[in-house]
C-alpha cells in the first residue's frame, strides 16, 4: 500500500512538473507573438465617478445613400449611422434622448452596452417630449445603440443605429476606425425625387445596399489611411438589422480580434470573422508594406451592394490622431468631432428621377392617373398607403354628395391621414381626416363638395404623399 501511495505521489509531481514546463513557454510565446492589446478584467466592478452627458435627437432627414440615390432616413443626430460615442468603462452616461419627429412618429432608445429596466428607460418618447436616464458603462468593448420602437426592423433598416464604445484603460495607441455595417432597402421607385424604405423587402431580407458607415462603397472612394507596421485599430459592428458580416480584410491579417471589443476577449491570427447583427469586434493589425488593402464583407453575394472600403497604407500618411471625440463623425469613421446634422446629400433636393406631379402638387409615387382622366365611379373611395406613398395619385367623387373614402394604412407605426383642400397650398382644408398609425383601416365620412379639381394629401407627408382630388 505504501509503495502504492509514493507511486501516485511521484506521478502527480511528474504531471505537474510537465504541465508549468508546457505552460510557460506557449504564454511567453504567445504574448511575444502577439504584442497587441493586453487582456484585462472583463468588466468593471464599481463606478468610476466620472458622468457624461449624451444627447441624442430622434429625427427624420435625407441622405445620399449611393451616388445619386437620396433617401427618406430616420435618424439620431440626422445621420445614419447617428455619431460614434466614445465613454470610458465604468463612466456614468447621463442620457438624454430628444423626440423631433418630423412624421409624428414614436422613437426609443436601446443601448447595447448599459444594463437598465427596459420597461422603465427603452420605451417610446412621443414627438416634442424627451426623455432622461443614468447608466453605468460596466462592460469594455464596442456595442450598437438603436431605436427600440416596434416594428424594430424597420426602425433600424431606415438609418436609428450607432455604435458606442466603452474604452478600457490599458488599450495601447493606435489608430482607430469605427465601421458600421448595415442594409438599405429603398422602394423601387423614388417619390418626389427620394426614396422611402421598403417594409416588405425588409421582411424578406432583400437589400438593395449593404454598406459601412451609411453610404455604399463610402470607404472606397474616400480610404482610411495608416502607416506601414502601424498598429491599426477597427471597431466594426454590425447593425443589421439582418445580416451577419463576414469582415476580411484582403491582403492582410488580423493580428488579433475580439469579440464585441472586450479586451478579455482574443483570438488570434484570424483571417475572416463573422459578426451577427446586433454584435460588434474590436480588430488589430499591422500592415507592412505599402499599397491598399480592402476591407468587405465575405459574404460575396452583398460585397458589390456597397461594403467594400479601402485601406491605403503609405509612408506619408498623417499621424495618428492622440485621442478621439465623445461623439465622432460617422463619415469619416469616428476620427474627427461629430457636427449635427451633417449628411451627405442631404440637403432635401432631389437627385434623384422622380415622377411627374398630380393637381398641382408632388407626385406620390404610387398611381399614374392625372386630373383630366380621373373621374367619379361612385361614392365609396379607395386608397392605400404603403412605404410612405398612395397607391393613386387622383381620388374622385361625384359632386353634391356626401361619400367615403375608405384608407388602408399598410405603413406599420407610421402615421398617415387624408386631408383635401382647396389647392396644393393646403391654406384652405375641405376636409381633414384623424392620423392613422399602420397597419390599420378606416373609414373616413367627407361631406359633399361642388364641382371642381381640388389638392389632396398626408398631412405628416405634405410633400411627398399628394395627388388631385376631382370633384365632377
Amino acid at each position: 500500500m505504501k509503495r502504492f501511495v509514493m507511486g501516485g505521489v511521484f506521478l502527480e509531481v511528474a504531471l505537474l512538473i510537465i504541465g508549468l514546463t508546457w505552460i510557460g513557454p506557449s504564454s511567453g510565446g504567445h504574448a511575444q507573438a502577439t504584442g497587441s492589446t493586453t487582456a484585462v478584467a472583463y468588466k468593471a466592478e464599481h463606478p468610476n465617478g466620472n458622468v457624461v452627458d449624451i444627447n441624442l435627437t430622434a429625427t427624420e432627414t435625407v441622405q445620399e445613400i449611393a451616388p445619386g440615390v437620396t433617401y427618406h432616413v430616420w435618424t439620431f443626430d440626422g445621420t445614419a449611422p447617428g455619431p460614434v460615442i466614445r465613454v470610458h468603462l465604468g463612466d456614468t452616461v447621463h442620457f438624454t434622448l430628444t423626440n423631433a419627429s418630423t412624421i409624428g412618429m414614436q422613437h426609443s432608445i436601446d443601448f447595447h452596452a448599459a444594463m437598465t429596466p427596459w420597461d422603465k428607460n427603452y420605451q417610446p418618447v412621443d414627438p416634442g417630449q424627451t426623455k432622461t436616464f443614468d447608466w453605468v458603462a460596466m462592460y469594455p468593448g464596442v456595442f450598437m445603440y438603436h431605436c427600440g420602437t416596434p416594428p424594430v426592423l424597420q426602425h433600424i433598416a431606415n438609418g436609428m443605429y450607432g455604435a458606442i464604445i466603452v474604452e478600457p484603460d490599458n488599450l495601447p495607441p493606435a489608430r482607430e476606425y469605427v465601421l458600421v455595417a448595415s442594409e438599405f432597402y429603398p422602394g423601387a421607385k423614388p417619390i418626389n425625387g427620394m426614396y422611402e424604405g421598403d417594409y416588405d423587402a425588409m421582411l424578406a431580407a432583400k437589400p438593395t445596399y449593404v454598406v459601412f458607415n451609411g453610404r455604399a462603397d463610402l470607404f472606397k472612394d474616400s480610404p482610411l489611411v495608416a502607416r506601414p507596421n502601424e498598429l491599426i485599430r477597427l471597431w466594426v459592428l454590425d447593425a443589421g438589422p439582418t445580416l451577419t458580416t463576414a469582415f476580411h480584410t484582403i491582403g492582410a491579417m488580423f493580428d488579433s480580434v475580439y469579440p464585441d471589443g472586450n479586451p478579455a476577449n482574443v483570438l488570434h491570427g484570424v483571417q475572416t470573422y463573422n459578426i451577427p447583427p446586433g454584435g460588434a469586434a474590436m480588430f488589430e493589425l499591422r500592415i507592412p508594406d505599402p499599397g491598399l488593402y480592402p476591407f468587405v464583407t465575405h459574404s460575396f453575394a452583398y460585397t458589390g451592394l456597397g461594403s467594400v472600403g479601402l485601406i491605403k497604407v503609405d509612408p506619408q500618411a498623417p499621424a495618428a490622431p492622440t485621442s478621439y471625440p465623445v461623439m465622432g463623425d460617422p463619415f469619416d469613421a469616428g476620427v474627427t468631432a461629430f457636427k449635427s446634422g451633417v449628411t451627405l446629400g442631404g440637403n432635401g433636393e432631389s437627385t434623384s428621377t422622380g415622377g411627374s406631379t398630380a393637381g398641382g402638387g408632388s407626385t406620390s409615387g404610387g398611381g399614374s392617373a392625372s386630373a383630366a382622366s380621373c373621374t367619379p365611379s361612385g361614392t365609396a373611395l379607395h386608397i392605400v398607403a404603403k412605404n410612405a406613398a398612395f397607391d393613386t395619385d387622383c381620388l374622385a367623387a361625384p359632386a353634391g354628395k356626401a361619400f367615403t373614402i375608405m384608407f388602408d394604412n399598410q405603413d406599420p407605426g407610421v402615421p398617415h391621414n387624408i386631408s383635401i383642400y382647396t389647392d396644393s397650398s393646403a391654406t384652405t382644408a375641405l376636409f381633414k381626416g384623424q392620423l392613422v398609425s399602420g397597419p390599420a383601416t378606416t373609414t373616413y365620412k367627407v361631406p359633399a363638395l361642388k364641382a371642381g379639381t381640388y389638392f389632396f394629401r398626408c398631412d405628416v407627408h405634405p410633400t411627398t404623399m399628394t395627388g388631385a382630388f376631382v370633384v365632377s
